[in-house]
């Protein structure tokens, strides 16, 4: 895979650090961490989406899938801690998108992609 040579992060994530990287022949770009303890997990975001109405907290549920590519053997991902994890890194990628403008360009022009 290739990588990117500085991290993307911002204030909000300083502690969950991850680049991007990309398999030779696929089309979409994988989140590879880089620190902390899911360093070395490299996964892909599939369909998102977010609830029609807020929950009773007066947020917009948001759902994602998700796919491992790679990581450590002795790592477990099937806990809700790393969900939360990885949606916190797709929630600042979705904000970074709509703040640069992309998100609406992109999704414009290009409905059979994924907006990431």
């Amino acid at each position: 895979m290739n990588t990117q040579k500085e991290n993307s992060h911002t204030d909000k994530t300083k502690t969950r650090r991850y680049t991007f990287a990309q398999k030779e022949g696929e089309e979409y770009s994988c989140v590879k961490l880089t620190e902390g303890k899911y360093k070395d997990v490299i996964y892909h975001y599939g369909n998102v989406s977010f609830a029609p109405e807020e929950n009773g907290d007066g947020k917009l549920p948001m759902k994602f899938d998700y796919v491992i590519d790679k990581k450590p053997d002795s790592l477990k991902l099937d806990n809700q801690e790393f969900i939360d994890y990885i949606g916190d890194i797709l929630l600042e990628l979705l904000e970074k998108k709509v703040n640069d403008g992309t998100a609406i360009e992109d999704w414009k022009y290009n409905t059979s992609q994924p907006l990431l």
